[in-house]
């Protein structure tokens, strides 16, 4: 099985949305869904969590982590019953906090408290490496042992109300989301997708092997080679797994990486292009156009304005 959490450091996630909830019964909230990812982690009480329109639901108690890989609209209310109101439209939503908004809502009765952490990506392989999973899966963290030192610590953060308390939330919103991803890696799955890939041993020697190389020379046969299969075999295998060539994947891979070096340093272009494994810097401005719509430089220019505003 390839290394999950080193992969996922090319996914370039970044936070969108971080809110800590103080709920009393009878509440409910309707979430649009439509990012990358959305996780509800239960520090205290009891809810319910249903996705809009397929009829899957379930109940969370205390330690329980619900994960939404695809974030499909959903509400969390504290009873079967009780309507769910759009969050935008709820009153007690406060969002003075850049680091973290908060929730004080409900009717006073049964107390609820959660840890709300949404993400969202420019990148193209972040879609990919979430495919293939259940739209909800609910981890107790009682049967992990991270998930529940996570837990504890946002427990105690919670209550601590101390300096930084926003920022400390908001990363450990941020671990909480890549431990649940290791925990699903562990678990495996014989199915489609990315978690499904880096389980089987051969396609999971070939995505570590592209991830921690990218600027490689890579071929089809030579990948084949690292999974230990016959050509023909290793692209119907990856296909079917991943819904694509491992040149396209390939390509993706290179795309993203070189986009989160254009955003975050200042390395020439052409060394970028080379460490992303494109001969020429033309070859590499054609290929990012192709994917972002703009030139590296571009792109570059416009990553370093959002990030100075």
């Amino acid at each position: 099985m390839a290394e999950p959490d080193a992969i996922l450091s090319d996914l370039d996630l970044e936070g969108w949305f971080f809110c800590e909830s103080q709920l009393t019964a009878p509440w409910g909230l309707a979430l649009p869904g439509g990012r990358l990812a959305a996780l509800h982690a239960v520090l205290e009480g009891r809810c319910r969590i249903d996705l809009r329109g397929n009829g899957v639901a379930r109940e969370l108690q205390a330690g329980d982590v619900a994960f939404l890989p695809l974030d499909t609209p959903h509400a969390l209310r504290s009873g079967p019953d009780v309507e769910a109101i759009p969050v935008a439209d709820v009153p007690g939503l406060d969002r003075r906090d850049r680091q973290m908004v908060r929730l004080d809502h409900g009717g006073g009765g049964d107390h609820v408290t959660l840890l709300t952490a949404s993400f969202r990506t420019t990148g193209s392989l972040a879609p990919v490496a979430l495919s293939g999973i259940d739209p909800l899966i609910v981890i107790p963290a009682r049967n992990h042992v991270k998930l529940g030192l996570l837990l504890e610590l946002c427990r105690a953060e919670h209550h601590a109300q101390g300096f930084g308390q926003s920022a400390v939330l908001r990363r450990l919103g941020e671990i909480l989301f890549l431990v649940t991803m290791q925990v699903l890696a562990q678990r495996g799955s014989s199915g489609t997708g990315w978690l499904s890939a880096i389980n089987d041993p051969g396609l999971g020697r070939v995505l570590e092997a592209v991830h921690s190389r990218p600027g490689d020379i890579w071929s089809v046969d030579h990948l084949a080679k690292i999974a230990g299969m016959s050509r023909s075999s290793f692209a119907r295998v990856f296909h079917d797994r991943l819904g694509m060539t491992p040149m396209r994947y390939l390509t993706m891979l290179r795309i993203d990486k070189a986009a989160a070096r254009l955003a975050k340093t200042r390395q020439p272009i052409s060394r970028i292009a080379r460490q992303c494994g494109y001969s020429s810097v033309p070859s590499f401005t054609r290929a990012f156009a192709k994917a972002r719509g703009t030139t590296p430089s571009q792109f570059r220019n416009q990553a370093q304005a959002l990030q100075a505003d």
